[in-house]
C-alpha cells in the first residue's frame, strides 16, 4: 500500500498545476476565433465542413479527433511494457492512441415524428488492440484480419461502430439502436475525449465488454427514468460463432436536477448470456454507476461492477468485482484537477490477462489497487492536455516489470485533440 508522504506528494503534484492555472494567461491570450472554436480545423482555417449547406440539409456531422501521450515507468521495465494496465501500456513510448474519424447523423429522441440516422467510427491506432470484435476486426481463430505483423504492428485500424438510429414516436417515444456500437456498460469509455485520465481502470480494461453487436431499445418510463433493453451477440463479438449465442442487455437510469450541486444521476446496467467462445459457459456482469455534484464545482462518482462466469464441469464459478471512486474539482473554465481510487478483485485469475510476459498467472486469484491524480488543461473547446501521476499495486501476484515487482509508479500524459 502507499505510505501517507507518497499519497501527500502524489496531492501536491496535482494541486500544484491548480495554483498556477486558476488565472489562466494563454487561454486568455489567444485570439478569439482560437479560444471559441469547436474545431482545430475551424480554428486554423475559418472552415468547418459540417457548416456546409450539404451537411446541414442532411443532418449530418463530419468528425474526427487525435489522441497521443507518453508514459514513463520509473522501474524502467527492460520489456518497456506497464504489466497489465493496457492503452497506455507501453513505457518510454510516444503512442498514437487514437486517430478517429466518424460520421454521424444524430435522431431526435422525442416529438411526434419518426426519425432515422445512425453513426459509423473508424479508428487507427494503438488503443485499437484492446477494442477488437472477434469476426469484424480478427477471426474466429484469433489471426488479425487487417494488418500482416500481429507482433510488430501495435498501430491497427477498427470499426468500433455501424449502426442505424431509429426513433419511433410510439408509447413514451422509442429509441432503437441496432448494429455494432460501443456498450452502455459502466463509466470509462474508449473514446478519448469522454474520460478525465488518460490511462484506465482495470474494471474497464478487464471486467467490462467493449463492443456488441445487435440492438438497443431505449424508452422514458416517467419524468427522470429511462429504460433500455436489447439482445446483443455477447462481449467483443461481431459473428454469431454459436447458434442462439444472445445476451440480454439492458439498464435503468434515473436523474434528479439540473447541472450544479445536487445534481444526481443513477445508472444500472447489466448484461447475461452464452459466451460465445464457449458453449458450456454463461456470463453475468452487473455495473452501478452514482455520480453527484457536490458543488457547481466539486463532481463525485461511485462505480461498483460484479460479474461471474459459469460454466459446466466446474464446481467453483469465478468472480471479478471491484470498486472505483472519481473525484473532480473545476479551478476554472480551462483546467480541472481529478483522482481516481480502485480496488479491482479476480478471483480464479479470469480476466487480468498476462501481456507478452508480464507477470499475471492465469488461474491465480488476485487483488489489483491503483490511485491516479491528474488534472485536464483545456485551454480551448478542441485541445486537452491530460497529465496524471499513477500508483499500481497487486496483491498475491507480481502483476508489475515482468513478474518482477507487486508495484510500479507511472508518469503519463496525452494531448486529444479534436480536428474538425
Amino acid at each position: 500500500m502507499p505510505t501517507a508522504c507518497f499519497k501527500r506528494a502524489l496531492l501536491a503534484a496535482a494541486l500544484a498545476p491548480a495554483a498556477a492555472f486558476a488565472q489562466d494567461p494563454v487561454a486568455d491570450s489567444l485570439p478569439e476565433n482560437i479560444r471559441t472554436a469547436d474545431n482545430a480545423m475551424k480554428a486554423l482555417t475559418g472552415f468547418n465542413p459540417n457548416d456546409t449547406p450539404f451537411m446541414q440539409n442532411l443532418g449530418l456531422h463530419f468528425g474526427s479527433w487525435l489522441a497521443f501521450g507518453y508514459n514513463h515507468n520509473f522501474d524502467n521495465p527492460q520489456n518497456h511494457r506497464n504489466g497489465p494496465t493496457t492503452f497506455a501500456d507501453r513505457t518510454a513510448r510516444v503512442q498514437l492512441n487514437q486517430l478517429n474519424l466518424f460520421l454521424e447523423r444524430a435522431v431526435a429522441t422525442e416529438g411526434d415524428g419518426w426519425d432515422v440516422g445512425g453513426r459509423v467510427d473508424f479508428m487507427f491506432g494503438s488503443d485499437t488492440r484492446f477494442t477488437q470484435a472477434v469476426g469484424l476486426e480478427f477471426s474466429d481463430a484469433g489471426k488479425q484480419k487487417w494488418v500482416s505483423d500481429v507482433e510488430q504492428q501495435f498501430n491497427r485500424l477498427a470499426l468500433p461502430q455501424a449502426y442505424v438510429q431509429v426513433y419511433a414516436p410510439l408509447l413514451n417515444g422509442i429509441t432503437a439502436k441496432i448494429g455494432h456500437f460501443y456498450t452502455p456498460i459502466g463509466y470509462e469509455v474508449v473514446t478519448a475525449p469522454d474520460n478525465f485520465f488518460f490511462t484506465h481502470a482495470y474494471t474497464m480494461q478487464y471486467g467490462e465488454p467493449f463492443t456488441h453487436t445487435g440492438a438497443l431499445f431505449s424508452m422514458p418510463l416517467i419524468e427522470n427514468l429511462t429504460l433500455t433493453v436489447g439482445a446483443v451477440d455477447g462481449w467483443d463479438n461481431f459473428t454469431d460463432n454459436i447458434d442462439n449465442a444472445w445476451s440480454f442487455i439492458g439498464g435503468l437510469n434515473w436523474t434528479h436536477g439540473a447541472e450544479g450541486a445536487g445534481a444526481l444521476s443513477v445508472t444500472l446496467t447489466g448484461i447475461h448470456g452464452q459466451v460465445v467462445e464457449d458453449d458450456r459457459a454463461e456470463r453475468s456482469l452487473y455495473s452501478l454507476v452514482l455520480s453527484y455534484d457536490l458543488t457547481d464545482k466539486l463532481h463525485y462518482t461511485l462505480q461498483h461492477d460484479h460479474g461471474w462466469q459459469s460454466t459446466r464441469g466446474l464446481d467453483q464459478d469465478p468472480h471479478w468485482y471491484g470498486i472505483n471512486h472519481y473525484l473532480t474539482y473545476d479551478v476554472s473554465d480551462t483546467l480541472s484537477v481529478g483522482a481516481r481510487v480502485e480496488w479491482f478483485r479476480d478471483e480464479q485469475g479470469v480476466r487480468v490477462i498476462s501481456l507478452r510476459g508480464d507477470g499475471v498467472r492465469p488461474g491465480k486469484s488476485a487483488n489489483f489497487y491503483e490511485a491516479t491524480i491528474g488534472f485536464n488543461w483545456k485551454p480551448t473547446p478542441w485541445f486537452k492536455i491530460r497529465p496524471e501521476i499513477r500508483y499500481d499495486w497487486s496483491e498475491n501476484t507480481k502483476a508489475f516489470d515482468a513478474g518482477q515487482r507487486n508495484q510500479q509508479l507511472l508518469f503519463a500524459v496525452d494531448a486529444v485533440v479534436v480536428l474538425f
